[in-house]
């Protein structure tokens, strides 16, 4: 024997589950990126201190690599391209938060690689990062099994290498929802 259930307990339960999706979609904690200041930034204190945050830094960017956070300060994570050290950010900078600099010796941050979540180093078959470093810095090499490694001194913390990661786009998560290599300030 089944029981019908009312029209007035459908739209409750109808309702209920909206609610918790809405919820659920505004309220869950926001995956974190490893970020950079753009080329040419000032001191991570002053630039905070001195940044307009008008955005003109993000808007002349051909290669949109430069984001700007929920407070309006820009930051280069490599999620959505890489930076090619242009430096029209620095041209745009109307407040000098950001300032021209040599792009052959600028240092944003340095590729960080998880092997923890890095295919390659759980079975041979991806080198796609040191495919696109090889093109740029040369900053990432592959050992006798195929396995990256990073050149911190060579590394300028461009992003090539976390744009192209097959991994997904979340940072300090589980292997399935992290990227396997990030950007970190290091020792810029």
């Amino acid at each position: 024997m089944t029981k019908q259930l009312s029209r007035r307990n459908f739209i409750r339960i109808v309702g209920c589950a909206a609610a918790g999706g809405v919820a659920f979609t505004f309220l869950r904690p926001q995956p974190l990126f490893a970020r950079v200041l753009p080329p040419g930034a000032v001191s991570p204190e002053k630039f905070q201190a001195i940044c307009l945050r008008c955005g003109k830094c993000a808007l002349v960017c051909p290669r949109q690599a430069i984001q700007l956070s929920n407070d309006g300060l820009p930051y280069i994570d490599g999620l959505r391209n890489y930076c090619d050290f242009c430096m029209r950010c620095a041209e745009a900078c109307p407040a000098g938060a950001l300032i021209r600099i040599n792009p052959k010796i600028a240092k944003i941050g340095e590729a960080v690689i998880d092997r923890d979540r890095c295919i390659a180093w759980q079975w041979q078959g991806c080198r796609l990062c040191a495919e696109a470093c090889a093109k740029l810095q040369q900053a990432i090499w592959l050992d006798n099994d195929l396995r990256p490694h990073v050149d911190a001194y060579r590394c300028n913390g461009c992003g090539a290498c976390v744009y192209v990661c097959p991994q997904s786009a979340r940072e300090g998560s589980s292997k399935q929802d992290g990227r396997a290599v990030s950007l970190h300030r290091g020792s810029a």
